[in-house]
């Protein structure tokens, strides 16, 4: 029976509770025989036990009491009658269920895509991304090799929505993947959820944007995708050629990466779940050998197209393509040489503001000393609502587009309410 005594009761259980165990404490402390030892013991665990039960009672009862009496004046609210309702919180465990089927992962897609078009209407609103742990910024962890590490927090919220989200998310060498996302109530301000993701949320979004930029930009002529590309053997990598299962039949990979340990590593797990990986030697074998090619690495210096030169004549290898780049989303970020990023006949951004700033367009439009305009590329919006901007199926179009993924916060909002409403199904 739920009772408005049932905090006080709940502190008197605590302080029984602690009593008891002083009792255990001191007989054990005086008795020497083993075998009473043993008994005492014994006694106490199945005391602690039942005492836990009640505790946990007493505790839940006191909490159903603070729900029900929304509206009343309680230490546990402002003085002025409200009440901070306990937040949701989902773990781990609970957020891979959700998102773990292919229906999941197909809506998500279509769910982003509509996201873009409400950020080119100005429906979606964003504060300045916040990078902590990386260049300009001290390193977390010093003296670590090939050190990569940073701290992400994004944050943003859709017009007429019931939430807004603060996503603080965490990797590169050598910190693990990890974070969380923070659903807060746009009516009331409140936090309504925490989901403690360890960061499979942000992998997810980002590979939905790499999957619907193929969707839109991938080769169509002959019917579909002959080969993909990966650039990187991260974790990214893994999630980005698990999402495009939703978008292409193609099962054909070529992978670089910088350590043939890890290249491989990637190849054995990718292979057990039916793709057929090869590994390339060098970067730019994935520039003839590929329709698709998806960037994954941290890198700082070109690594793909440094065989390219921007001055040189038109490069048969290139055409046709589609290159999506997943790694620049820090300043000073990039994996494309000038000149490949020059050859590119369509340029597509998640965000025209941040790709100049922090994602793969940093370096070929804005320094310091001399910005320039970013007239030629279009945004990923545009192009969803222009189908004109798109890969057309004919034979004709053999246009290099290279689309740019900085990261926008409104893919973070789109996944926290997509697990908000299957949760609360």
């Amino acid at each position: 029976m739920e009772s408005e005594n049932a905090e006080t009761d709940h502190a008197a259980a605590s302080s029984v509770y602690r009593d008891g165990l002083a009792r255990f404490a001191s007989q054990l402390k005086l008795e020497q025989d083993e075998t009473r030892r043993t008994a005492i013991l014994e006694q106490a665990e199945k005391y602690m036990s039942q005492a836990e039960d009640l505790i946990k009672d007493l505790r839940s009862q006191w909490e159903n009491h603070v729900r029900k009496s929304k509206g009343t004046t309680s230490h546990f609210g402002n003085g002025e009658g409200s009440l901070q309702e306990a937040p949701n919180v989902l773990h781990l465990k609970d957020i891979a269920s959700i998102v773990k089927s292919n229906q999941f992962r197909q809506a998500l897609i279509q769910a982003i895509s509509d996201g873009f078009v409400a950020f080119e209407k100005g429906d979606f609103f964003s504060a300045p991304i916040q990078t902590l742990g990386a260049p300009p910024m001290a390193p977390f962890v010093k003296d670590v090799p090939d050190y990569a590490g940073q701290t992400c927090i994004k944050s943003g919220y859709f017009r007429n929505n019931p939430y807004y989200v603060i996503k603080v998310a965490s990797g590169g060498n050598p910190l693990p993947n990890s974070g969380l996302m923070q659903v807060f109530s746009q009516k009331t301000g409140r936090l309504a959820a925490l989901l403690l993701d360890e960061g499979i949320l942000t992998e997810l979004r980002t590979a939905a944007v790499g999957a619907l930029s193929v969707q839109l930009f991938g080769p169509k002529n002959y019917g579909k995708i002959q080969s993909i590309g990966i650039l990187g053997t991260g974790i990214q990598a893994r999630y980005q050629l698990r999402m495009l299962q939703s978008v292409t039949q193609c099962r054909n990979v070529l992978v670089w990466g910088r350590t043939l340990a890890k290249a491989q590593s990637l190849q054995a797990e990718m292979s057990r779940e039916g793709w057929t990986v090869s590994i390339a030697n060098e970067a730019d074998e994935l520039l003839t050998m590929c329709d698709v090619i998806v960037t994954t690495t941290c890198a700082r210096e070109p690594v793909l197209g440094n065989s390219i030169r921007q001055d040189e004549q038109e490069n048969g290898s290139i055409r046709s393509k589609l290159i999506t780049c997943i790694g620049a989303d820090a300043p000073g970020k990039r994996e494309l040489s000038s000149g490949l990023v020059a050859k590119a006949d369509l340029k597509v951004a998640d965000s025209l503001e941040q790709t100049v700033v922090r994602g793969e367009f940093q370096y070929s439009y804005f320094s310091s000393s001399s910005p320039q305009a970013t007239d030629d590329i279009v945004s990923l919006g545009m192009t969803i609502r222009d189908p004109n901007l798109q890969r057309r199926s004919d034979a004709d179009d053999d246009r290099l587009i290279i689309f740019d993924s900085s990261g926008v916060s409104l893919q973070d909002c789109v996944i926290a309410q997509m697990v908000m409403e299957h949760q609360k199904t």
